[in-house]
């Protein structure tokens, strides 16, 4: 609701507009979203990266392990105490450019804000801009990159999947083995073959046949 404000820091891979808001800040100016999400209250994120970018390890601070971005903003908050919201992008943009980092961070919002206001996590509320709530549809989006499963990222996921129901199939086989079948135990051998698809079946069978019809095979491959 208006007069709510909450400030999050996310320094993560893809990190980018992870909390949906409807403006980002680019070069001075808060660009809206085609299809936003607006709300009532005051919301800032900072991102470690680009929604298509990882963020990086960064040694750390205060004797422990830290994002790159999180030691950037640390260290940008210890040097400049008083900053506008421009100021404050700028800066983590120039430790991280020094640091060797290729990420770059992004502060998003879901109001759009006079950026040369002073930065605080807490004070300085910005009451509610947005004439309109809730999600405004105005354009179709379709995938940047229509291709983006094919070659070695679509392989892994691909791989992971088939990982994953073969291990179920294993898994269930298992429990039939030692008769743990849904609906209570096998009565004889001959249930336990029933259960399995015929008389001469085995486990082995089923659980063959059973991954390689997930993985679009035959029982000979």
């Amino acid at each position: 609701p208006s007069g709510v404000k909450l400030t999050a820091v996310m320094d993560c891979c893809h990190s980018g507009t992870g909390l949906d808001l409807p403006f980002t800040l680019k070069r001075g100016t808060w660009i809206e979203e085609d299809n936003p999400a607006h709300s009532a209250g005051d919301v800032l994120l900072i991102s470690g990266c680009q929604d298509d970018q990882c963020s990086s390890d960064g040694g750390g601070g205060y004797g422990r392990p830290m994002g790159a971005m999180t030691t950037a903003l640390c260290n940008t908050l210890e040097k400049h105490p008083v900053l506008s919201h421009m100021q404050l992008i700028e800066y983590l943009e120039d430790e991280l450019a020094n640091g060797g980092f290729e990420q770059i961070p992004n502060l998003s919002a879901s109001q759009a804000f006079d950026p040369q206001r002073q930065f605080s996590p807490v004070d300085i509320i910005e009451g509610n801009r947005n004439p309109m709530l809730g999600r405004q549809f105005r354009k179709k989006k379709h995938a940047k990159n229509p291709k983006l499963l094919d070659g070695g990222l679509g392989a892994m996921l691909m791989g992971g999947a088939a990982g994953f129901m073969i291990a179920g199939a294993a898994g269930k086989m298992m429990d039939i083995g030692t008769g743990l079948v849904v609906g209570g135990l096998p009565s004889d051998i001959s249930d336990v073959r029933g259960i399995l698809g015929g008389p001469s079946a085995s486990i082995l069978d089923v659980f063959h046949s059973g991954s390689s019809g997930w993985l679009g095979g035959s029982d000979s491959d």
